[in-house]
């Protein structure tokens, strides 16, 4: 994932919010479409990085879109496999949303990689009123 993310050419420009960060999006073979973001964060990264990793069950009480999210599993010191539920939205003709995800976390330096996608989990099935993603 460090070499995809590290590769300049072929990436997409998706979005970009007025304070100058970027959503990128690129196609990938044998995976689809990932996406990245660019941004600045005017905090210590320590502490960002902490909050997103260590302390990220906590993320329901700081994030308005996350209603909540369990650690399901650790594999290995940066591989986790995880449970979150989306804060529910007004307008949301789909329903509550909730995940199931792997996610590996790398910091190398100034640069954290927290990288994640779907999948399937035997000790989280569907959940009654929620729609996975």
């Amino acid at each position: 994932s460090m070499s995809i993310l590290g590769e300049q050419d072929g990436w997409k420009v998706e979005i970009v919010a007025e304070n100058g960060d970027k959503v990128l999006s690129k196609v990938l073979p044998d995976i689809g479409k990932v996406f990245k973001l660019e941004a600045v964060v005017e905090r210590p990264l320590d502490r960002v990085y902490g909050e997103l990793v260590d302390n990220m069950e906590s993320m329901g009480e700081w994030n308005p879109k996350v209603k909540e999210v369990k650690i399901l599993q650790k594999i290995g010191k940066d591989t986790l496999i995880t449970h979150e539920k989306a804060a529910e939205t007004a307008g949301n003709i789909v329903g509550p949303r909730d995940f199931v995800n792997v996610r590996c976390n790398k910091r190398r330096g100034s640069t954290c990689i927290l990288a994640g996608m779907s999948t399937r989990f035997g000790g989280m099935p569907e959940q009654k009123g929620y729609v996975r993603a």
